[in-house]
C-alpha cells in the first residue's frame, strides 16, 4: 500500500516538476543566452558607441573636405601655409610669402 501510494504520488509530481524546469531552463536562455536580454543589451551599447564614433568622423571628414575645397578653387593662404608647416616643407620661425 505504501509502495503503491508512493507511486501515485511521484506520477503526480512528475509532470509539474519537469514543466518547472523546461521553464526555467528556457527563461534562463532568455536572459543569459547567446541571443538574450543581456546580449541585446550589450550590442545596443556597442551601436551607440560606434554611433558616437563615426559621428566624430564624419565630423573630420567634413573639415577635410572643406579644406580640400579650399585648395582646390581658391588657394587660401592660410592653409597652404599651415599644410606646408605640416607636411615638414616650412619650419615655425621661417616666414611665407604666398602669390
Amino acid at each position: 500500500m505504501l509502495v503503491r501510494d508512493l507511486r501515485r504520488r511521484a506520477k503526480l509530481l512528475l509532470g509539474p516538476s519537469l514543466a518547472l524546469c523546461l521553464i526555467l531552463y528556457f527563461a534562463y536562455h532568455l536572459i543569459e543566452g547567446k541571443r538574450g536580454i543581456r546580449a541585446w543589451r550589450e550590442l545596443e551599447v556597442g551601436v551607440e558607441e560606434t554611433r558616437a564614433q563615426l559621428e566624430k568622423l564624419q565630423g573630420e571628414n567634413d573639415a577635410l573636405e572643406r579644406d580640400v575645397m579650399l585648395l582646390k578653387t581658391d588657394v587660401c593662404p592660410h592653409l597652404l601655409e599651415e599644410e606646408a608647416r605640416r607636411l615638414g616643407y616650412a619650419k615655425q620661425n621661417e616666414v611665407m610669402v604666398v602669390e
